[in-house]
């Protein structure tokens, strides 16, 4: 088979694709990939789920205990956390997985909605933060993308069985993540006003229908256990405390919209740029009566519930971001045309200063290395000295988890039970991780180290190319 030039420029740009989304995931993981006690305790019920070969929908739980959702995150990591032997890295390699299938399905669905976009989508889909963010921590919400796009592409399929599919598909993120609720309800509600439109309400039923199969689970669970996990929780241990006034309302509105335009643009001057060039848009297609107005509709009703919310974090505009990518990528004409370039060049731009950072940045919460390093010297240390009664702290740095959640959690997996973070007082012995020197944690005024402040130091270690420090003090007399 003779090689023409235009099968040649795609074969170049195929590999170049394949190599930039595998590098933009899988680069740095072990320095970068965000590792705390959520990950960590999410790798201990992976591996207990593995050994005990019990099938639960119990699945990832707050640390106040408060909020616990589906475990459908846990069988899509598991594969990897097996592979890599319930490394702290492997559900990282996992997450990177699923993110470029969810680069490739938005490429998909690009190219089914709008193909002469794909040459500027798809930079966007391999370096705009939230995407390579999801793409590189293992954590619940992050995989939300992956079942909103799917949702997507059988939503733009005719037929019913397409319908429930996306109904399924979008209540699946709703087990991510149950905030995702306002853009399955935005979705609903414009399936509904097409259904009415075209009299043909089965499309709508059959939505609804793929919703209520995947969240079915949750009314069974917690009406056989009393007062229940789930739904209980989402009633009296929500989110939506002081949102009773007009005025924090409007405040939270105000924060919500902030909030997701510094999170998709990462700068200030950006942000106002994207913001206001959205805002043209909107305000144009509007006039022209744009066929790509309920996507942003959805995107919209989002953020309106998301005003209903105490407080904002990234992850809660996640289920949002696939209808903000349609709603740019539509097919238009003359100013809407442009001004849809423009906004997507702002988040172009954006993405390639953001996105070294990204890769190369070492903070407390992502250097997985040292956390394995100081894993693997107070396992040793406990075992070489058969050591009885050893506690653990982190004291005297940024991690504000004093009783040191993952680095427990790791050892657990090892097999290694430490003290409680109530048995500080009957511990003989006390690993202290700390980023200070040794007089300033003797210094600190937790209680951990109280029955340890003036006691011996029996050995302390330096964790190569970090700046923390390990101190395993005995007990004072």
């Amino acid at each position: 088979m003779t090689l023409t030039l235009p099968k040649i420029k795609y074969a170049v740009f195929f590999i170049l694709f394949v190599t930039l989304i595998v590098f933009t995931r899988f680069y740095n993981l072990d320095k970068t990939a965000r590792f705390l006690w959520d990950e960590s305790s999410d790798l201990v019920r992976m591996h207990q789920i593995y050994v005990e070969k019990k099938l639960t929908l119990i699945g990832p739980i707050s640390e106040d205990g408060n909020k616990v959702f589906s475990s459908l995150t846990y069988y899509m990591f598991m594969p990897f956390a097996i592979l890599g032997h319930f490394d702290p890295v492997s559900t990282a390699y996992g997450s990177a997985f699923w993110g470029i299938l969810t680069i490739c399905l938005l490429s998909y669905l690009t190219y089914k909605v709008n193909t002469k976009m794909l040459f500027l989508a798809l930079p966007i889909f391999i370096f705009w933060y939230p995407l390579v963010e999801t793409g590189r921590w293992a954590w619940n919400p992050n995989l939300i993308p992956l079942w909103v796009t799917l949702a997507l592409i059988f939503y733009s399929r005719k037929g019913l069985n397409s319908k429930f599919l996306s109904g399924l598909f979008m209540g699946l993120s709703i087990h991510q993540h149950y905030l995702a609720i306002f853009a399955s309800a935005g979705l609903a509600l414009v399936i509904f006003v097409e259904a009415l439109k075209e009299k043909n309400l089965k499309k709508f039923f059959v939505f609804i229908l793929g919703i209520f199969i995947t969240l079915l689970p949750f009314v069974i669970f917690d009406l056989t256990h009393p007062p229940g996990l789930f739904l209980s929780r989402i009633l009296y241990f929500n989110y939506l405390e002081g949102t009773a006034t007009k005025t924090t309302y409007l405040s939270n509105f105000f924060s919500v919209i902030s909030g997701s335009f510094q999170y998709f643009t990462q700068s200030v001057f950006l942000k106002i740029m994207l913001f206001l060039s959205i805002s043209l848009l909107v305000l144009i297609d509007i006039k022209n009566r744009s066929k790509a107005l309920p996507f942003v509709a959805i995107f919209f009703m989002q953020i309106l519930g998301l005003s209903l919310v105490k407080g904002f974090s990234n992850h809660y505009i996640l289920a949002g971001i696939p209808f903000f990518i349609v709603y740019l990528i539509y097919p238009r004409k003359n100013a809407s045309k442009i001004l849809s370039f423009i906004c997507l060049g702002i988040i172009l731009i954006s993405s390639i200063f953001s996105f070294p950072e990204q890769i190369k940045k070492i903070t407390w919460e992502s250097d997985i290395a040292s956390t394995r390093y100081i894993t693997n010297i107070i396992q040793k240390t406990i075992q070489k000295n058969d050591l009885k009664n050893a506690n653990l702290a982190v004291l005297a740095s940024d991690d504000p988890n004093t009783y040191g959640r993952r680095y427990r959690d790791l050892l657990l997996l090892r097999g290694l039970t430490l003290k409680t973070k109530g048995e500080y007082d009957i511990s003989d012995a006390l690993f202290v991780i700390s980023t200070s020197s040794l007089d300033a944690v003797r210094k600190d005024n937790a209680y951990e180290i109280d029955r340890f402040r003036s006691g011996p130091l029996v050995n302390s270690w330096e964790v190569p190319d970090s700046n923390w420090r390990i101190f395993l003090f005995s007990r004072s007399i």
